[in-house]
C-alpha cells in the first residue's frame, strides 16, 4: 500500500472490509472518515462498513484521486475463505497453516469475520488453537481444574446423501448427548472437554458453532466447557495432559433403549477417581434422573435456556432445545 491512501482486507475489490483497515494520515484518508462518522451519526441503519463503502465509491466517481485498495486476499483471508472456502470447520491434521507448526503456508493473517457474536469468534479461535488469552481463571494453565471428556459415535450413513430429517435428527442426538456430559460436569464439578460433532450422516465432522448458538450458551455455561482442541493447546500443563482416566463409568450401546442413572450412582462410581481427565467413552442413550427433585428441576431450567439451535456463522436463530 506504497501510494494508497488506506488498503483493507476484502474478498473483492470493489468492496472493502471496515474491520481490517490499514490507514494513511493523508488528506483523502481524512475526509473519507469525517464522511464516514457523518453518515453514521444520522443513521440507525447504516453501520460503519456500509458507510465506508459509500464514501469511498463515492469520492472514486467524483475522481477525487482517493487511492483506496485491497490486501492479497491469498495472504490476508476473511473467516469465509479460511474456514470454509477452504474447509477448516476444524483443525487439521499436518496442515501446512496450522497455527502450532506453520510451515510453507501463504496465509499471514485471517480475519475472524463471517461469524456473528463475539462469542462464537472467541470459540472458533480457541477451536483452532488460535487464543492464547489465559483470563483470570487460568482458562489453559490450571493445574487445578479436573474436566472430563466424551466421544460422538460416528454416524451411520444410509445412503450417498443424508437428507433433511437424518441430519435434524443426528444433531438432536449429539445436542442431548452433550446436556448429558454438562449434568455430568456440573454433579463433578469438572470442566466438560466438547468432542468433535457430526453434522451429516456422512460423517462431516464440524464444531458446536454449526448446531447451536454459541451466545446463548455461554449466557449458562460459560467457563463450564472447553473446546474439541483443548488438550492439544502448549499452553495446558502436561500434569493434565497426562492424566487421563480411560475408565469407562458404564456400558453402553447404540440402541434406542434409555439407561437411566441416578446422581447418587454417579457420585459412587467416580468418588474415588483423582485423574485430571476423566474419559466417559459414548454417552449416547444415557439419562440422568436427579435423586434431589429441586435440584433437577433448577437445572434442566438453565438447560433449556442455553440451547437454541443455529447455523455455522450464527445467522440463525431457531426455538430453545
Amino acid at each position: 500500500m506504497k501510494h494508497s491512501d488506506l488498503a483493507a482486507q476484502s474478498n473483492s475489490p470493489h468492496f472493502v472490509n471496515a474491520g481490517f483497515v490499514v490507514v494513511k494520515p493523508t488528506r483523502l484518508s481524512s475526509r473519507v472518515y469525517e464522511a464516514v462518522r457523518e453518515i453514521t451519526s444520522k443513521s440507525t441503519v447504516t453501520d460503519d462498513q456500509k458507510a465506508l463503502n459509500i464514501v469511498i465509491n463515492k469520492l472514486r466517481r467524483e475522481k477525487s484521486g482517493l487511492n483506496a485498495t485491497v490486501f492479497d486476499k491469498r495472504l490476508y483471508m476473511s473467516g469465509e475463505q479460511y474456514f470454509e472456502q477452504m474447509k477448516r470447520l476444524l483443525p487439521r491434521e499436518n496442515d501446512p497453516c496450522s497455527s502450532q507448526n506453520k510451515v510453507r503456508c501463504s496465509v499471514l493473517v485471517v480475519h475472524n469475520n463471517w461469524i456473528v457474536s463475539k462469542e462464537a469468534k472467541i470459540y472458533r479461535f480457541r477451536e483452532h488453537l488460535m487464543w492464547l488469552y489465559d483470563g483470570e481463571n487460568h482458562y489453559y494453565t490450571s493445574e487445578t481444574c479436573k474436566y472430563l471428556t466424551y466421544v460422538n459415535p460416528k454416524p451411520t450413513a444410509s445412503h450417498a446423501t443424508s437428507s433433511f430429517s437424518e441430519e435434524k435428527q443426528l444433531k438432536t442426538r449429539q445436542i442431548s448427548t452433550l446436556k448429558t456430559a454438562l449434568t455430568i460436569g456440573y454433579l463433578l464439578k469438572r470442566v466438560v472437554i466438547l468432542p468433535r460433532f457430526y453434522c451429516d450422516t456422512n460423517s462431516l465432522q464440524c464444531p458446536l458453532n454449526s448446531l447451536i448458538n454459541i451466545r446463548t450458551f455461554d449466557l449458562i455455561f460459560l467457563n463450564q466447557y472447553r473446546e474439541s482442541s483443548f488438550l492439544q493447546h502448549p499452553k495446558v500443563p502436561d500434569v493434565v495432559k497426562q492424566s487421563l482416566s480411560k475408565q469407562r463409568l458404564w456400558h453402553t450401546n447404540r440402541t434406542d433403549k434409555t439407561q437411566k442413572i441416578t446422581t447418587n450412582k454417579i457420585a459412587r462410581l467416580c468418588a474415588q477417581i483423582k485423574d485430571k481427565v476423566i474419559n466417559v467413552g459414548i454417552l449416547e442413550g444415557i439419562r440422568i434422573i436427579f435423586s434431589n427433585h429441586t435440584n433437577g428441576i433448577t437445572f434442566s431450567e438453565a438447560m433449556r435456556k442455553a440451547f437454541r439451535l443455529s447455523d455455522y456463522r450464527q445467522q440463525k436463530l431457531a426455538e430453545y432445545l
